[in-house]
């Protein structure tokens, strides 16, 4: 009879536990709220094969087509390109997206893999451009591009890439910790549990702070909470399960090799050793370090980022 109230009682505690986990989680969403549109623009959606796909347009509809693909991370969406699209939207057809699993696309819950966003980025550029288009990407959505370029070098006039990482020239190796952390984080209730403790606005102020910006009065409460609202939105944390798990990460050196469609790709102050890196594997590349920025050099100097834009598609024969 002891023995089987323990068990009894060591039931109701988990139970217990489980039950407040699970409010935990739910208050967490509902206080997080419904994300709204974080650029000025025409809001679309993108019909595709695992979800819609929302992006945003700007800009002449005769201009040239200009595809902004935003970096991975928690609460990560379009929206890193607020400081631009009005700018750049003067000479350019803006289409500004948030991949799938981000911002306002949905989030459907699949086993995120390089392949999909490269898809993905083939047939919006095929089905919703439709003209061939200079294409920013930033981090590693910069494989991504790099991977469907090689393919289908007709979609891209030119290809740019904002801090890409040398991780997209080695071979990617997850370790058993970091499956072991994905299989945990996609868990229904403990998982998301652990996620809201990896993005509290604390968390995501401590990226800007440490990596994204040099400059620190750019971090505004408005740009936490935006980038908090959207990591606490249902299921977002699918596709950042497989990023801290390295299952996003991919080897393009031999399609970047390789490569056709001209590429600039530019860095902050840390970039410098990356750039030689980039420019050993394919010494064609454009490339620029840019000081006193990190790893988001398009925001932290915006003007110095369009111009070298409007040089680098100006330099086309």
């Amino acid at each position: 009879m002891k023995i089987s109230g323990k068990i009894v009682a060591t039931g109701l505690i988990a139970s217990g536990v489980l039950g407040t986990v699970a409010v935990v989680n739910k208050v967490t969403e509902a206080l997080a709220g419904e994300l709204s549109p974080g650029l000025a623009g025409e809001g679309r959606r993108y019909p595709w094969k695992y979800g819609d796909v929302f992006y945003t347009m700007q800009g002449a509809r005769e201009a040239k087509p200009l595809v902004l693909v935003h970096g991975l991370g928690p609460g990560a969406s379009s929206y890193e390109w607020r400081r631009n699209i009005e700018a750049l939207a003067q000479d350019f057809r803006i289409y500004a997206l948030d991949l799938l699993g981000f911002g306002l696309s949905d989030r459907p819950a699949i086993a995120y893999e390089p392949q999909i966003f490269s898809d993905l980025l083939s047939d919006f550029l095929r089905e919703a451009v439709r003209a061939p288009a200079l294409v920013v990407a930033r981090g590693l959505s910069g494989a991504y591009a790099i991977a469907d370029a090689y393919r289908h070098p007709g979609s891209y006039e030119r290809l740019v890439l904002v801090s890409p990482p040398e991780t997209m020239l080695e071979e990617p190796s997850p370790s058993p910790l970091r499956v072991a952390m994905r299989f945990g984080l996609r868990l229904p209730l403990a998982g998301q549990f652990a996620y809201n403790l990896l993005t509290t606005r604390r968390a995501i102020r401590n990226y800007y702070e440490e990596r994204a910006y040099y400059d620190p009065s750019l971090i505004s409460d408005e740009l936490i909470e935006y980038t908090y609202i959207s990591a606490h939105q249902p299921d977002a944390r699918f596709p950042v399960a497989d990023l801290l798990a390295g299952k996003l990460h991919a080897d393009v050196s031999e399609p970047l090799a390789r490569l056709t469609v001209p590429v600039m790709a530019l860095w902050g102050r840390n970039g410098a050793g990356v750039s030689a890196a980039f420019k050993r594997v394919n010494p064609q590349l454009e490339t620029h370090v840019l000081e006193r920025c990190g790893e988001h050099p398009h925001e932290e100097q915006p003007e110095t980022f369009h111009s070298l834009l409007r040089s680098f598609v100006g330099s086309a024969v």
